[in-house]
């Protein structure tokens, strides 16, 4: 106990009392600062009424520290907004449904891969999705905070599943606006316990803790698009159903003027009465009604679509793209949205190595290095295509380049196998392969041709000799023609199937991923060294 008392004190200070209550636990009578009257605060939706200069004023006071109205708007906004709401759901559920792993750092000592076992057994406990559902709070907001609840088994300490904690239980510093505190009665807030939390800073934007939330971003789109909505909806209300004109002759007495405002009235909402003959009720519809509309439609569709960029990376991935988006331009939204989750789980990592992995291999394992703690991981699929490497990795090295074996099972996404675990073979010969001599025939048997070499011999195996270049290019004109045909035929058919220039553009562009070129580049390959040594050769007999 002394030991571990000496370990917390050297790395995080007081972290003692983390491991035994949490900090925002109700007062124990005893004295002890406790923020338990935060559980029973109620959020006061600022999002009601907003206005311009009301957005300003909590952006505003958030700078100075005051967080509390700032993020009770984010979380309001992203509860009524739909789209928001959806986006930034779809991006923490796209990195969430990823598979995690832990893993020991490089040159992992005994010690450091019992810590990274240990963790992983830990984890695989606990709620991970959940985990990363929560730290995902951070894009919008610039920042989650999870309180961090520990248990014992013996002598080993362990975390049970993290707790998100509402944005608004906390505050800034006053003297540095990168500190956040719990709020209480005092100037600055309560210092946040060291192990007691996980603070996850999510840099889905640059600047201070108070402006680095994407919501700033989504903040002035939400506004328009409210006032915008409000008043279209006025529109409607006004013009959504026909104007109703009651119209009396020149001698009608006022209670005939009476009885036909009364029809008028009823009609607007029963749409059914009677009038005394010789007096009309005409329905007219406002002009101009739908251009009017079409302006604060516009306006809305512009809001929706600076959202879903700010928070994807573009339209086409949040279904806000415009009706003549092509395949081939989806994809391109789709790798940056890609790229977007890719930062975030690396950020998730971070934190929750930080925050979980590292105090828990110093507690347990006497690990005092952070960098030597267990490493966590989210697979985003980022492995090259097999056949490419299959085809690709044999000429590299064949030309003396060294490759590092991780860097093929990095790329690969196949794992490297321990010391004790079964591997996969190769299939073993037969045994009319080998030669009498007892070395296999097909070591034996010459090395394929490349080169002006491949090109001076016929399809039937003969030798052409150097003189007979007709015959070398007619071959050659005869391979690429066979590693061309497949293209032909599908640009023919593309072709013939377009409806239009920009039709045939958008179909060309989308096929191109599909034209295979890698027969054809060998081709001109073994044409283009042929031309280079017959030079060579030419240069050499003085020809």
């Amino acid at each position: 106990m002394v030991a571990i008392r000496g370990l917390i004190s050297r790395l995080w200070g007081g972290g003692h009392q983390a491991l035994s209550e949490q900090q925002t636990d109700e007062d124990d009578g005893a004295g002890t600062a406790r923020i338990g009257s935060l559980k029973r605060e109620f959020a006061e939706h600022p999002s009601k009424g907003l206005t311009p200069a009301r957005l300003y004023q909590i952006l505003e006071e958030a700078e100075q520290g005051q967080l509390k109205a700032q993020h009770e708007l984010f979380d309001d906004m992203e509860e009524k907004d739909a789209q928001i709401g959806a986006d930034l759901g779809k991006r923490r559920q796209l990195a969430a449904e990823l598979e995690w792993q832990i893993v020991p750092p490089d040159g992992a000592s005994a010690v450091e891969k019992r810590a990274a076992e240990q963790a992983a057994e830990v984890f695989s406990a606990l709620e991970v999705e959940d985990l990363i559902l929560d730290l995902g709070q951070g894009i919008g907001h610039g920042w989650a905070n999870l309180e961090l609840s520990w248990a014992r088994d013996g002598s080993t300490r362990y975390i049970e599943q993290p707790i998100l904690r509402p944005h608004s239980w906390f505050r800034l510093h006053p003297h540095d606006q990168n500190v956040i505190t719990l709020r209480d009665h005092s100037a600055t807030g309560a210092e946040l316990w060291p192990l007691g939390w996980v603070q996850h800073r999510h840099r889905a934007k640059a600047g201070y803790v108070a402006r680095m939330g994407l919501h700033r971003m989504l903040a002035w789109p939400y506004l328009f698009q409210n006032y915008a909505l409000g008043d279209l909806a006025q529109l409607l209300e006004v013009y959504g159903l026909p104007g109703v004109v009651g119209k009396f002759p020149k001698n009608a007495t006022d209670k005939e003027k009476a009885t036909l405002l009364r029809a008028v009235v009823s009609m607007g909402k029963d749409a059914r009465g009677i009038i005394p003959e010789g007096m009309a009720i005409e329905f007219q519809e406002a002009a101009g009604k739908g251009t009017s509309a079409d302006l604060y439609k516009t306006m809305m569709d512009w809001c929706e679509r600076a959202k879903a960029k700010a928070i994807l990376g573009g339209t086409l991935t949040s279904g806000t793209g415009e009706g003549t988006n092509t395949n081939a331009l989806g994809n391109v939204h789709e790798r940056g949205q890609a790229s977007l989750i890719r930062s975030d789980v690396r950020q998730y990592a971070g934190s929750i190595r930080r925050a979980i992995l590292w105090p828990m291999a110093a507690l347990n394992f006497g690990i005092e290095k952070a960098s030597r703690a267990p490493r966590f991981y989210l697979d985003v699929g980022e492995t090259e295509d097999f056949k490419q490497l299959a085809d690709t990795l044999p000429t590299f090295v064949d030309m003396g380049a060294r490759i590092p074996k991780w860097w093929f099972h990095e790329k690969s996404g196949i794992p490297e196998a321990g010391e004790n675990e079964e591997i996969l073979m190769p299939r073993a010969q037969p045994a009319d392969a080998f030669a009498p001599g007892g070395a296999p025939a097909a070591l034996k048997a010459p090395a394929p041709r490349r080169g002006l070499a491949a090109l001076a011999v016929g399809k039937d195996g003969r030798e052409t000799g150097d003189d007979a270049p007709e015959l070398q290019l007619a071959r050659l004109r005869e391979e690429g023609d066979a590693a061309l045909e497949p293209w032909t035929e599908r640009i023919r058919q593309a072709v013939d199937d377009a409806e239009s220039l920009e039709d045939l553009r958008d179909r060309l562009v989308e096929l191109m991923p599909e034209l295979k070129g890698e027969q054809f580049a060998q081709v001109m390959t073994d044409a283009l060294a042929a031309a280079h040594l017959a030079g060579r050769y030419d240069i050499l007999e003085g020809d």
